[in-house]
């Protein structure tokens, strides 16, 4: 009995205790990816803000799909390790597209367009209260909002353009500048 005993302890502690899984490959790139993004030269990061960083989240999350189908359906990695790579490789791929597409942009701040004082526009259309019309502004055809709720402007009136919200002009009647 202790030599069958000392047979099978010879072979449990002769096996390797690392192994190389794809979760852990994963994990290990989306870090490195992850840490790459604080190390690039500034003169990229202009071009490429967050697309490492996208790229090592979508690692992690390989990673960690991996790693929870691998306790739920007890997969031996030695057997998977590299027939599903091309898989895995995909979905990360897509992972990473779909973050960099949607995902990164909500990083950016919108431009805030800024009018110059007392720019001034001249209706084409009435502006009537609540409801919007169209104006002439630097040589373009602009929907138009009045500030003024209760305020009809007719058309060919001038007016001073106070804001742009989108692609509205929000305006104001010089009636209400010199009274």
């Amino acid at each position: 009995m202790p030599s069958i005993f000392i047979g099978l302890l010879a072979q449990v502690t002769s096996k390797s205790t690392f192994i190389f899984s794809p979760p852990l490959f994963w994990l290990v790139a989306g870090v490195s990816l992850c840490l790459a993004e604080f190390f690039l030269p500034k003169p990229w990061l202009r071009r490429t803000k967050f697309i490492s960083l996208m790229m090592g989240v979508s690692a992690l999350i390989v990673s960690l799909i991996l790693w929870r189908a691998g306790i739920t359906l007890g997969f031996i990695w030695q057997y998977i390790m590299y027939d599903g790579f091309n898989l895995q490789v995909l979905y990360w791929m897509g992972l990473s597209l779909s973050s960099v597409i949607w995902i990164r942009p909500m990083f950016f701040r919108s431009k805030n367009y800024t009018v110059r004082d007392a720019t001034e526009a001249i209706t084409l259309t009435d502006i009537l209260p609540g409801q919007t019309g169209r104006v002439l502004y630097e040589g373009s055809s602009w929907q138009a909002f009045c500030e003024n709720y209760e305020i009809a402007i007719a058309p060919n009136q001038k007016v001073y353009v106070l804001r742009i919200e989108g692609n509205t002009l929000i305006v104001a009647p010089e009636i209400l500048f010199h009274s």
